[in-house]
């Protein structure tokens, strides 16, 4: 028997869940599908620490570079070293198409669907390298503006109390832009969008999901707080849960409480705007006493069917989904002429 399924057969799907089940409550599913993918879970956190170690690799090569580093003396933080806070994490944005990786893993387990780990995790990177890298970049950005805009604020709210107005919006914004983090990578994996329009709709959800992100916000701090206080003694155990775990099961957690909003607010919209639009086909064609699909009429009224379709778990435009699979005819009929 394979350990954790490591050197087992990879590309043998499991038994699935049945569709006519009843839906069991969010947190039922969420444990269960928790016990029931924990070795895939442990195997994508494994693929996941390649490039991490390889990051990490990287932040300890730029700490130890000969460089001066640069100090800031504040009132709240004491004094900060400016270059670890913002030098050294710089590699961190290469870590951005890896979080695809695991946010499309982990959707398909969040929507009791099946992945190959190995093949999935590295196709979606692949696929989805330049908008998550891109976003990789902005969160970066927006870190150094809005940290440093915060300890600056707060240094000078002794002196002023009217500093503590743009203090406030920084921290707002903080709040907004983390909480949009936790849509971003899963949107990217599932709509074929661009990430302005994707940042624009993660931004609306991190208003209107504010509850479930304040949950994933409490159980990542209880995290990060848990390993922080951690006895010495026992330090090499929050070690062994980040590289064998703690990744995929972030991912999982940000997955499972997302995309049942992204659901059904941006995927069953679609659907039941599919379905209008064939049910108006349909209508039209009774209406002329014929059945004939193929009437130059109906291919022509393109305002009666879905701007996007559902392909191969992403929603992709259903233009570029039809000139696509007309190149593909055409050639097809070539190769058989030939």
């Amino acid at each position: 028997m394979a350990f954790l399924g490591l050197f087992g057969n990879y590309d043998k799907p499991g038994p699935g869940v049945d569709k006519d089940e009843p839906k069991k409550a969010a947190p039922v599913r969420f444990f269960e599908i928790l016990w029931r993918k924990l070795s895939k879970l442990v195997q994508l956190n494994l693929t996941f620490m390649i490039p991490f170690i390889v990051v990490i690799a990287l932040m300890v090569g730029v700490f130890l570079l000969p460089v001066p580093h640069f100090l800031y003396a504040t009132s709240f933080f004491g004094v900060l070293d400016l270059y670890i806070l913002y030098a050294v994490t710089l590699p961190l944005i290469l870590l951005s198409p890896f979080t695809c990786g695991l946010a499309y893993v982990t959707r398909n387990f969040a929507r009791e669907e099946h992945a190959f780990v190995w093949s999935d995790f590295w196709d979606a990177v692949k696929n989805n390298w330049k908008p998550a890298l891109l976003n990789g970049v902005i969160v970066y950005l927006a870190y150094v503006i809005l940290s440093f805009s915060i300890f600056f604020y707060s240094t000078r709210v002794s002196d002023n109390w009217m500093f503590m107005i743009p203090l406030a919006v920084c921290c707002i914004l903080s709040i907004l832009m983390l909480f949009a983090q936790y849509y971003i990578p899963v949107m990217i994996v599932t709509f074929d969008l661009k990430l302005r329009h994707i940042y624009r709709n993660a931004f609306i959800f991190s208003i209107m999901g504010l509850l479930r992100n304040l949950m994933i916000t409490a159980i990542l701090a209880g995290l990060f707080i848990a390993f922080l206080f951690c006895p010495a003694a026992f330090a090499v155990i929050p070690l062994l849960l980040v590289i064998i775990f703690l990744c995929a099961f972030i991912s999982y957690l940000t997955s499972f409480a997302t995309y049942s909003l992204l659901d059904t607010y941006l995927i069953q919209p679609f659907y039941k705007k599919e379905a209008e639009a064939k049910d108006a086909e349909i209508r039209v064609a009774k209406d002329g006493d014929t059945f004939n699909f193929d009437n130059d009429e109906l291919d022509d009224d393109d305002d009666d069917k879905p701007q996007y379709v559902y392909v191969n778990g992403r929603l992709i435009d259903r233009k570029i989904m039809e000139q696509e699979s007309l190149f593909s005819d055409k050639t097809d009929t070539s190769d058989h002429l030939q």
